[in-house]
């Protein structure tokens, strides 16, 4: 069994479905119906358990079921240790509740490092080809579980950095080099921490990527945020004028971005859409193998649409890689055929049928 893994979840109102109750596999997770019957709907309950929010949607009032009240997703994890966690999350129209462990809650900080989720769905492309925010996303998950004072750290910059952009827009700057000092001092923690888990990660994921891409030889490169060149507090004096005038920071890990090349040129000018896909499976295959090589926990993976823009023979590998791989996977797809092959004798399989779940 995998060091960590969903052992129970029960979903009421999420979406299509009034009630679903499932005990899944460790492993491998099979979630199999037509296009609409409330497959996705299931993942995001899962979803929901480990992070208290929707990966469809920034409205969460549009995941509960139509003409009800809320929704709750209740469920049990297995620890490294064998200890069973029970977790809760409860959203109605105007409130959230989160429950870990019997207690309530305030924040989705102790949910995400008791029950870790990725999801890979179609827009996961967005990881690569979408705004530098997602890659920062991409990181700060993997670090926050590497390193337990990160999220502080993470809050003091934001809260320096926004004290030092009502600076520069009112253009107060009495004060500047005291917030220069601060800005300088978490956010060259927080750089740190993501050099750090970045490299922890090359090598996972040039292993990943292997996978699918013989003969390529990928480079992942990390970019702060500001010159390396020089000191974060030296390029923070340096922008002071320029950040008058356009009324915020320019410099600093708030701006930091990654690429990956292939041959000394961006990826995504030498793949097709159907292998950046493949390249995002190996991003985030490798940060759920490296938590389960190297943090004593594992992190549960969400798969929606296996089948979109990967051809046949990929979609053999990928399956292939995710029976090898230890890790909980929940995987959904639109026809028995997809999964015959893989399933084995830890795989489970449930049907999804207008909102209704059943094992096979």
């Amino acid at each position: 069994m995998p060091r960590m893994s969903l052992v129970k979840i029960e979903a009421r109102d999420v979406r299509n479905i009034e009630y679903a109750a499932i005990e899944p596999s460790p492993h491998l997770n099979f979630v199999v119906g037509p296009n609409a019957s409330g497959k996705t709907s299931l993942l995001e309950a899962v979803y929901l358990l480990g992070r208290a929010r929707s990966f469809r949607t920034s409205q969460i009032s549009q995941v509960i079921r139509f003409g009800q009240s809320g929704l709750m997703v209740t469920g049990k994890v297995v620890n490294e240790t064998g200890s069973a966690i029970p977790i809760g999350v409860r959203i109605t129209r105007g409130e959230r509740e989160i429950h870990l462990e019997g207690r309530k809650i305030q924040s989705s900080a102790e949910l995400i490092g008791a029950f870790p989720v990725l999801v890979i769905q179609p827009s996961s492309s967005t990881l690569l080809e979408g705004a530098p925010k997602y890659r920062r996303q991409f990181l700060d998950w993997g670090v926050f579980h590497f390193e337990k004072s990160y999220l502080d750290c993470w809050r003091r910059y934001v809260r320096a950095l926004s004290q030092r952009n009502t600076l520069l827009r009112e253009k107060r700057l009495g004060d500047i080099e005291l917030w220069n000092r601060e800005v300088a001092r978490y956010g060259t923690i927080i750089s740190s921490a993501r050099d750090r888990y970045a490299e922890k990660l090359k090598p996972f994921f040039l292993r990943s990527a292997a996978q699918f891409f013989e003969g390529f030889e990928f480079e992942l490169h990390l970019q702060s945020g500001w010159s390396k060149n020089k000191t974060l507090e030296a390029a923070l004096q340096e922008d002071v004028a320029s950040d008058i005038r356009l009324g915020y920071t320019q410099s600093g890990p708030h701006k930091a971005d990654f690429s990956i090349s292939l041959e000394g040129r961006p990826a995504r000018a030498y793949l097709s859409r159907g292998q950046m896909k493949l390249l995002v499976y190996s991003l985030l295959l490798a940060q759920a193998l490296l938590m389960e090589e190297s943090v004593g926990g594992s992190a549960c993976v969400l798969i929606d649409d296996i089948a979109s823009e990967l051809d046949e023979h990929n979609k053999n590998r990928l399956l292939g890689l995710l029976r090898e791989h230890p890790t909980q996977f929940f995987i959904t797809a639109t026809a028995d055929r997809i999964i015959r092959d893989a399933v084995d004798h830890d795989a489970a399989v449930f049907h999804v049928e207008h909102g209704q779940v059943t094992q096979a």
